[in-house]
């Protein structure tokens, strides 16, 4: 018998379908910020209550009805805890929140679950928090930059379904012919491992530097940290039987009219770095035809058509089925995706402002798709570039090839000692 409580449904959970990520609970996404003053608690738990009067739609549920997901108002307090370990997000710890806020000593955490929002939903949550809570501890008004607060109202494009509504699409528009694809290779330092541990090798590299290198070879960030991780796999690796690929992870909210909205809205395009003709060419050339090959994928159109596909094959299977469980046992699309060599997520930089300095870190902590392969995540913040490089196996020497890698290429490169964290499971499901 459920003893989860039953939420008062809204809309279609569409973007989000929690099921189609893993039959199992997946684990949470967490922004891991490092102040440069201890936290006070009762701030912060101001500050998360302005930004939920602001954005009321964050403190939304799930409710399961037949196998449909649906975002639900849950009227439960969204409470800040102050524990050195990071809770279960979506169940009774957390009062069946999607989000959650921790923090200890300096720290703060914020959590969520991937089915609820995506990198930059959470992204509005954390910047309003930080927001509020600076303005009310520095006794200061900010500007806030981009930041949405309380001055505020919220607009209806911040809740909007990415998978609602029928998008225009040319009668002479072509979907790209399907080809098969070579397996891509996939670096043997690496297996499956769904224990849990993360291991983190850091690097930094101040932004004016790496820009001029990206700038100088006419290509984009997330192109070329792909191409040096790609180097470093080569010197590793130099008998590599298959070609090895970046998996970028994009934002497609600007080619599908939503930029404002929190709901998941992404997709992912897959740059071959060698087994093609460009091979042979110079690392400027190089960069520039992969950018090229990016900029293919950016579409609006190609977006358009694959939003009508999957919202009908999304409705229909949520609405057509009777039994969510039943639903579950489905082989998952998620799980069919190729995941090699290396996901590559550029998160880019959250909005400034005037007290961003006394934030001294931060971290985008995930664990690596399906345990099986190397994660990459990039943010810029406080004039440098932090990669993380994140997997659930020891890869010291692949890392020390990628840090002799940017030293050839004259990147003035700060390794950090190697960090480990496990991700607490999502438990959005406990009691149904």
């Amino acid at each position: 018998m459920s003893t989860r409580p039953h939420f008062e449904k809204k809309e279609l959970a569409l973007s989000a379908g929690p099921y189609a990520y893993l039959p199992v609970d997946i684990p949470a996404y967490v922004v891991e910020i490092t102040h440069r003053d201890e936290i006070n608690g009762d701030l912060l738990q101001q500050a998360v209550n302005r930004t939920l009067k602001r954005m009321p739609y964050l403190t939304d549920t799930f409710e399961v009805e037949g196998a449909a997901v649906y975002y639900a108002k849950n009227p439960l307090p969204m409470e800040v805890a102050h524990t050195a370990s990071l809770r279960r997000v979506g169940g009774p710890e957390t009062n069946y929140h999607m989000l959650d806020v921790t923090w200890n000593e300096n720290v703060t955490w914020f959590s969520m679950f991937h089915g609820f929002c995506d990198g930059q939903g959470i992204n509005a949550f954390i910047e309003s928090v930080l927001y509020h809570y600076y303005c009310m501890k520095d006794g200061v008004e900010y500007e806030a930059n981009g930041i949405r607060t309380d001055k505020e109202t919220m607009s209806d494009a911040e809740t909007f379904e990415p998978l609602s509504k029928t998008y225009e699409v040319s009668p002479d528009f072509k979907m790209p012919e399907r080809r098969e694809q070579p397996n891509s290779y996939h670096l043997p330092e690496i297996v499956m491992n769904r224990g849990g541990e993360v291991r983190e090798y850091g690097f930094s590299i101040p932004s004016d530097a790496f820009m001029g290198f990206v700038k100088a070879n006419g290509t984009s960030p997330v192109v070329a940290l792909s191409m040096l991780m790609g180097e470093a796999i080569q010197k590793k690796h130099p008998d590599a039987d298959a070609p090895i690929t970046s998996i970028i992870p994009i934002s497609i909210r600007r080619m599908l009219g939503c930029e404002e909205t929190f709901k998941n809205c992404s997709s992912r395009a897959t740059l071959p770095l060698t087994g093609t003709p460009m091979d042979a060419l110079p690392f400027a050339e190089r960069a520039v035809a992969l950018r090229g090959i990016l900029k293919q994928h950016m579409v609006p159109e190609l977006y358009h058509a694959v939003y009508n596909h999957i919202s009908s094959v999304h409705r229909q299977r949520m609405l057509g089925g009777t039994d969510y469980w039943e639903e579950v046992k489905k082989p998952s699309a998620f799980l069919t995706i190729s995941h090699d060599t290396f996901y590559a997520d550029y998160i880019g930089r959250m909005h400034e402002t005037d007290y961003s300095d006394q934030l001294t870190d931060v971290r985008f902590l995930c664990s690596p798709p399906a345990g099986n392969t190397l994660h990459i995540n990039m943010i810029e913040h406080n004039k440098h570039f932090r990669i993380a490089c994140l997997a659930c196996n020891d890869i010291t020497p692949l890392m020390d090839a990628l840090e002799e890698t940017f030293k050839n290429h004259d990147l003035p490169v700060q390794r950090f000692e190697e960090k480990r964290f496990t991700l607490a499971l999502t438990a959005w499901r406990e009691g149904m």
